[in-house]
């Protein structure tokens, strides 16, 4: 996963960079807020670990702000010298954990994939094939039908498709699509994206009247939601049976 770490102190920081490294995560540096939420409009990032004080904003000012840029971002402040009322400041600002300095590492790991596992997306499962109302997914033919008729995915395209239906109504960010879509070429562009998610709104009728929306996040991602009454989830022998025909 992608985390920003707000951190003044340049030596703690090399240190937290080289543990969630170590631990199998990105890490980008700002050594203050204001320069991580100038960063933060252009970019997306899964979890912000943040210094109480962190140069030019306190950590209070900084989550609010973050939030209204990345929705939802999990962050764990960091505290030297942890304080009840700084402590309890930090949360009621939105804070989900609070680690004091200099940071364990197996204790700092373990708290970064626990949040991540919170409030991170959920992967598609490993199952053969995976039915969401009118839509099933072939994973082993990578293949998707449409109230029993087949529908014609690019390989990305379906590992898109499936990544939105197993997180519906949870936020995924253009970070996480681009770690479970294009595993192997992280360096992807944002129209890319914005292009295959018109692609899938299209081919797979992503329309409220079908009893889906699929919505872009300014500056984030995308979200799919089920809307209405339309999309009633279909009775046993009848969709299903000719969705199976069809796969």
């Amino acid at each position: 996963m992608r985390i920003a770490l707000i951190e003044p102190d340049r030596r703690h920081a090399e240190m937290v960079v080289r543990l969630l490294f170590a631990g199998g995560h990105a890490c980008q540096h700002f050594i203050s807020g204001k320069s991580f939420l100038a960063h933060a409009v252009g970019e997306t990032f899964d979890l912000l670990l943040t210094d109480i004080r962190p140069g030019d904003l306190a950590a209070e000012d900084v989550i609010p702000l973050a939030r209204q840029i990345l929705p939802g971002l999990p962050v764990i402040v960091l505290m030297t010298v942890p304080r009840e009322s700084e402590i309890v400041a930090s949360l009621r600002a939105g804070a989900d954990d609070c680690l004091s300095k200099p940071v364990r590492g197996p204790e700092m790991l373990a708290r970064v994939d626990a949040l991540l596992r919170r409030a991170g997306v959920l992967r598609p499962s490993n199952r053969p094939r995976n039915v969401f109302g009118d839509y099933a997914f072939d994973t082993s033919g990578g293949v998707v039908a449409f109230r029993g008729e087949r529908v014609e995915l690019t390989p990305k395209e379906f590992l898109f498709a499936l990544l939105l239906f197993t997180n519906l109504s949870r936020p995924v960010s253009r970070a996480q699509i681009r770690e479970n879509v294009w595993t192997h070429s992280r360096d992807v562009k944002s129209r890319t994206l914005d292009t295959h998610a018109c692609r899938l709104r299209a081919k797979l009728q992503l329309r409220p009247e079908n009893g889906y929306s699929l919505t872009p996040l300014y500056g984030y991602g995308y979200q799919l939601d089920r809307v209405g009454a339309a999309h009633a989830d279909p009775q046993p022998g009848s969709v299903n049976e000719r969705i199976t025909e069809t796969l």
